[in-house]
């Protein structure tokens, strides 16, 4: 499936970063929908999205930069179901593996084990050692899991070195949720801010995804269902039903 024939919906609703946290705090304590289910779920659905972009993922360089939040744990989640597809990842992780949510850290022991005896995953703690950065990213797809909806302000410290380092690289990127740098609320680039080919939204685009100021770092915008229930939604007046009878990751007419 390419991303032509993804389903094409106009009438998407959109939700604030404070909404979006209450609809997660509402899927995970009251329906008990643990975070690391719905990580796993998002990873597979962003891995699906880099598919859909690339066509056939088999033999195709990919990689990611992980961040310290749960975005970071997404990517890597989808790098090892790319690697599950045939791809060849590799996880670049900004900052310390100390700083890594355990989540995170989990999915990066996961990868290390599927990928082993393939030798299709590798991962490598980047830090702030960017001088030599070309030779860590060389490929077809760079996913950016550096920042997540809860971020605010400018990116700082080995976060905005990253960023820059990719507005350097040729390759097209796959932002995890929303790129990292813009406001989730206005759409507004603090700073530097990633330049993506197209996002992977989860649940529901965040609004400043849909603002003007957005659209060049936005690209080609999918929203994708993660299994957030429609009640954690309703609980806070937003519709979704029906978003996703047609497919579990469709494109937002922009």
């Amino acid at each position: 499936m390419t991303l032509a024939d993804l389903p094409v919906r106009r009438d998407v609703p959109a939700v604030s970063a404070a909404q979006m946290a209450e609809a997660d705090r509402i899927t995970i304590e009251d329906v008990r929908l643990p975070v690391e289910v719905l990580m796993e779920s998002a990873s597979r659905q962003i891995a699906a999205g880099a598919r859909a972009y690339l066509g056939s993922v088999a033999g195709k360089r990919i990689a990611a930069f992980v961040g310290t939040g749960n975005n970071g744990g997404d990517a890597v989640g989808a790098l090892r179901h790319l690697a599950n597809w045939g791809a060849v990842v590799h996880a670049l992780v900004v900052g310390t593996r100390e700083r890594l949510r355990e989540t995170t850290n989990l999915q990066i022991a996961r990868l290390l084990v599927t990928t082993d005896e393939s030798r299709s995953g590798r991962v490598t703690n980047v830090g702030s050692r960017w001088s030599n950065f070309e030779k860590y990213v060389e490929a077809d797809l760079l996913i950016d899991g550096l920042l997540g909806y809860n971020a605010r302000g400018a990116p700082r410290d080995e976060v905005a070195v990253a960023i820059g380092a990719a507005a350097r690289t040729s390759c097209p990127i796959l932002a995890v949720d929303i790129p990292s740098g813009i406001d989730p609320d206005t759409g507004e680039a603090h700073g530097v801010a990633i330049g993506a080919t197209l996002t992977v939204t989860l649940a529901l685009p965040k609004r400043g995804l849909l603002a003007q100021q957005a659209r060049p770092f936005v690209g080609e915008l999918l929203v994708a269902d993660i299994g957030i229930p429609h009640m954690a939604f309703e609980r806070i007046g937003i519709k979704t039903r029906g978003l996703f009878d047609e497919g579990d990751l469709i494109r937002v007419a922009l």
